[in-house]
C-alpha cells in the first residue's frame, strides 16, 4: 500500500509503498479515504520524542475492511473515525468517565519513559516502521485496535468524518468542556487555525454572547467572523483586552498563557488548547492567582471522549451548528503531502484534507 514515511526528525515525506499486516486478534483494518494534516502531526519528531522512520497522522476516517478475532463492536464495511487515544474502560480515568485521560494510552513518549511500544503493523524491506499516535492515518490503510476506531454515520463525507477526528473535537470541546463556557459569556480566542476556529464554533454553540478571534492572518481573522466571531483582533491588540469570562488559548506558547491570564476577568477561566513545548514554562505570579480567583485549565483533546461524544458532534455539523466544511480549503492526493504541509504551515491554507485513496 502507498504510505507517507518520514525517514528522519522533521525530513519531508516520502510517499513510496510499504507492507502492512492482517489485523491480529481484537484489531480491526482501515482503508482511509480522508485524512487531515494536523500541527501535532509535524511537531511530534522533533519536539516530542516520536522514534523515526514512522508514518505520522491520527486524524483520519475510512471504511473497516477487515477484523481481527474477538472483535465484535464494528464489522467489515463500517464507516469510522480513527481515534488516538483509545480508551482501554479499565483504568481510573476510564472508570470515571475521562477516558480522553487513558492512562494505559500508547503514544510517542512510551520510548521516552522506557514503556515498551506495541508492535507495529508497518514495515518495508523487513525494516519495521513505526506507527505515529498509534493510528498512521497518512497511508491507504491502517490497522489498530479495535477501541481506536469508532462508528460513524454513512451520510458524513469522509472530509468532514476526518476533521471530526481531531480539530473539531479537541476545538469544540476545549470551549463546551473544559473551558465550560456559558450562554451570555464573553470569550476570546488565541489563534484562529483549526482548533481555534473549531473553538470558535464550540463557544457560539455554548451561547456566548461576544466571541472575539484573535489571529495575525487577516484571511484567519475573516474566517473566524463567518463561523461565528463577533469580532477579531490582531494579536497586537490583546494587551487592550480585559474583562473576558473565558480565554482560549489555542497557541500555547508562555507568551500568549501570559497574555489570556491577563485579558481574562477576575473569577475568569484561561483554557489552554494548544500543544506547548515539552521545555516551556509558564510564570503566574501567585499572589494574583489567589486574590483574583482565575482558574488555568488544560484541555487535552478538549475533554471530548470520541465514543460517547462523537453523536453529538455529527448532530451539531447535521443541523448547521458546526459548519465544519467552511473550515476544509481542499481535498488533494496522499502524493501531494509536502505541497500540503507547506501550504499549510504558510497560512496559505488552513486544512486541506488528504485523500489516500485515488
Amino acid at each position: 500500500m502507498r504510505a507517507a514515511v518520514m525517514w528522519g526528525p522533521g525530513k519531508p515525506f516520502e510517499v513510496q509503498e510499504i507492507d502492512i499486516a492482517a489485523p491480529a486478534p481484537g484489531c480491526v483494518a482501515v482503508d482511509l479515504h480522508s485524512c487531515g494534516v494536523c500541527a501535532s502531526d509535524l511537531s511530534l519528531t522533533t519536539a516530542f520524542g516520536q522514534p523515526t522512520p514512522v508514518v505520522l497522522g491520527h486524524e483520519g476516517a475510512g471504511i473497516v475492511t477487515e477484523v481481527g478475532a474477538g472483535v465484535s463492536s464494528v464489522r467489515a464495511g463500517d464507516h469510522v473515525v480513527l481515534v488516538w487515544v483509545p480508551p482501554c474502560g479499565t483504568c481510573a480515568p476510564c472508570r470515571r468517565g475521562d477516558d480522553y485521560l487513558c492512562a494505559n494510552r500508547r503514544s510517542s513518549a512510551d520510548a521516552r519513559a522506557g514503556r515498551a511500544a506495541r508492535p507495529s503493523p508497518l514495515s518495508v524491506g523487513g525494516t519495521s516502521i513505526h506507527q505515529g499516535m498509534a493510528t498512521s492515518t497518512f497511508a491507504e490503510r491502517t490497522v489498530v485496535p479495535a477501541n481506536a476506531v469508532v462508528r460513524i454515520d454513512d451520510d458524513v463525507p469522509f472530509p468532514v468524518a476526518a476533521m471530526m477526528g481531531c480539530a473539531v473535537p479537541t476545538g469544540v470541546g476545549a470551549a463546551l468542556r473544559s473551558a465550560k463556557v456559558r450562554p451570555g459569556d464573553d470569550v476570546a480566542v488565541i489563534g484562529c487555525g483549526a482548533v481555534g476556529l473549531n473553538s470558535v464554533m464550540g463557544a457560539v454553540v455554548a451561547g456566548a454572547a461576544r466571541v472575539v478571534a484573535v489571529d495575525p492572518l487577516p484571511e484567519r481573522r475573516a474566517l473566524a467572523r463567518t463561523v461565528g466571531a463577533s469580532e477579531s483582533l490582531e494579536p497586537e491588540g490583546l494587551g487592550d483586552l480585559r474583562n473576558m469570562d473565558v480565554v482560549i488559548d489555542a497557541v500555547g506558547a508562555p507568551t500568549t498563557v501570559s497574555q489570556a491570564w491577563t485579558a481574562v476577568r477576575r473569577g475568569g477561566t484561561v483554557t489552554v488548547v494548544g500543544a506547548g513545548r515539552p521545555d516551556q514554562v509558564v510564570e503566574i505570579n501567585a499572589y494574583e492567582l489567589f486574590h483574583d480567583d482565575k482558574r488555568l485549565t488544560g484541555s487535552f483533546h478538549g475533554g471530548i471522549s470520541m465514543h460517547r461524544d462523537l453523536p453529538i458532534l455529527v448532530g451539531l455539523w447535521r443541523n448547521g451548528r458546526l459548519p465544519i466544511e467552511k473550515l476544509i480549503d481542499s481535498t488533494a492526493d496522499l502524493s501531494r503531502i509536502n505541497e500540503v504541509v507547506a501550504a499549510q504551515q504558510s497560512g496559505k491554507a488552513l486544512r486541506i484534507v488528504m485523500t489516500p485513496r485515488p
